[in-house]
């Protein structure tokens, strides 16, 4: 038989598309770095798949001046049906099956969804050198649910009890870590910067599309309380740590000056890194806090207690 009709499921590759349903999509890096694979070896795995129908792809195509993008895979229900015989997750925990929809082989803000996944995909990763946590929870801006007979971004919350588009808040990633001794459970916001918005204006109509006004909702979402009852069936969370991610350290202290008027009380429950730094290193020292006066780096458990934000 030839080899490429022939399907070998290893614990890597189970792993690896277990992460593709999860997140709904995954580059072949990022298949490769869940499924602890070579770059070749991933590309052919996926290859492999897609003739015999367990993924689809898209991307891979032309764009004047920026050459291709990424290819992208995602899950079929062949897949599915594959990875409920053969992965050790209970069926609640796997959840069902959610068909790709493709309307556009590409679009703009796919950039975004797959830096923003490269963070989590580097903390699920890092994670793996810390059996005593465990990732209960990830919910992410690109998926939608259902929510009172609409359909709604999967992170759509508001910050007052007013809902009102003022009031929305829409984070690029949630997630909920538990500490497996102590069963105390963390609750954090991811936000992906590209370095393409505003810090602030003087503009008073343009204010809304700031990076100031941002984090003044998630000030405003954080006093309120309101994330404890949109969280609660994870966890009875009396806070959050906002993880905000950016390009370059300059810009990562431009923000902190911008920032540097907001309340005081409330810098502690702001973390920022570079993409680089995050990326290699999602657990270890590599957050400051809101403060630009405080120079130190953070992490975001600690080392005695992993599940809660390190202060």
């Amino acid at each position: 038989m030839e080899r490429w009709k022939v399907l070998t499921l290893t614990e890597g590759t189970v792993a690896g598309l277990v992460a593709i349903h999860r997140y709904r999509f995954l580059t072949i890096p990022q298949f490769a770095q869940t499924a602890s694979f070579s770059f070749d070896h991933a590309a052919e795995v996926l290859r492999r798949f897609e003739s015999r129908g367990i993924v689809g792809h898209f991307g891979h195509v032309g764009i004047p001046g920026r050459g291709k993008t990424p290819k992208v895979y995602f899950l079929k229900r062949k897949g599915f049906e594959l990875l409920k015989r053969e992965c050790d997750l209970h069926p609640e925990a796997l959840g069902s099956f959610v068909e790709a929809h493709m309307e556009a082989s590409w679009s703009p803000q796919m950039y975004h969804r797959l830096r923003l996944l490269d963070l989590l995909i580097a903390l699920e990763v890092q994670m793996r050198a810390v059996p005593r946590l465990a990732l209960v929870k990830t919910l992410l801006e690109y998926r939608r649910t259902k929510r009172g007979g609409r359909i709604a971004r999967e992170t759509t919350d508001f910050v007052a009890d007013e809902e009102t588009p003022e009031n929305r808040i829409i984070p690029d990633a949630a997630f909920v870590l538990e500490n497996r001794e102590t069963t105390r459970r963390a609750l954090f916001f991811l936000e992906m910067d590209m370095a393409t918005e505003r810090i602030t204006t003087t503009i008073p109509s343009d204010r809304r599309i700031t990076l100031r006004f941002k984090i003044e909702q998630y000030d405003r979402y954080l006093t309120s309380g309101r994330f404890a009852t949109t969280y609660a069936p994870w966890g009875p969370f009396r806070s959050f740590t906002l993880l905000f991610v950016t390009f370059g350290q300059e810009r990562v202290e431009n923000i902190r000056s911008a920032l540097s008027d907001l309340p005081q009380e409330l810098h502690a429950f702001h973390r920022f890194a570079t993409f680089e730094e995050a990326s290699a290193g999602f657990l270890g020292p590599v957050w400051s806090s809101r403060s630009p006066g405080d120079e130190r780096r953070y992490t975001i458990v600690r080392q005695e207690n992993p599940a809660a934000p390190a202060t």
